[in-house]
């Protein structure tokens, strides 16, 4: 059974997309998963939607709250700069439609006990990406 639970790295999916960004820090991997949900028409599928919370979680993290990262990836902040300009518009507008219906990662919190829980770590991060505009 993979790992899921609702924080932005508490997927199997984001797990494996922090790990392998952190071997190889590059902003552009973070912009394509950003821009891919935010241009995607029609039904997003929770792997993208679950990638794009933590492509925006990462940015959150390097323009305001470190803690949103994992304590043992907070390096990825110096290892990928400052993030290029913007990013973090584009963030919050993935994360927007991550929670906009046609999104099954939306979807599938609703059918459980946590989706106010998930939707909080979600309106955590547009504050954190508001904050740093």
């Amino acid at each position: 059974m993979g790992a899921w639970d609702n924080g932005p790295f508490d997927n199997d999916e984001a797990a494996d997309f922090i790990e392998d960004l952190a071997e190889a820090p590059d902003w552009r991997t973070v912009v394509r998963i950003l821009e891919h949900v935010t241009k995607a028409a029609g039904y997003l599928e929770a792997p993208e939607g679950e990638m794009a919370v933590a492509a925006a979680a990462i940015v959150a993290a390097c323009v305001g709250d470190l803690a949103v990262l994992p304590e043992d990836q907070r390096g990825l902040k110096d290892a990928l700069g400052a993030p290029p300009e913007g990013l973090v518009r584009l963030a919050r507008a993935a994360l927007a439609r991550v929670v906009a219906p046609a999104s099954e990662i939306d979807e599938l919190w609703q059918e459980g006990d946590a989706h106010d829980a998930w939707l909080t770590h979600i309106a955590s991060l547009q504050t954190i990406l508001s904050a740093s505009q």
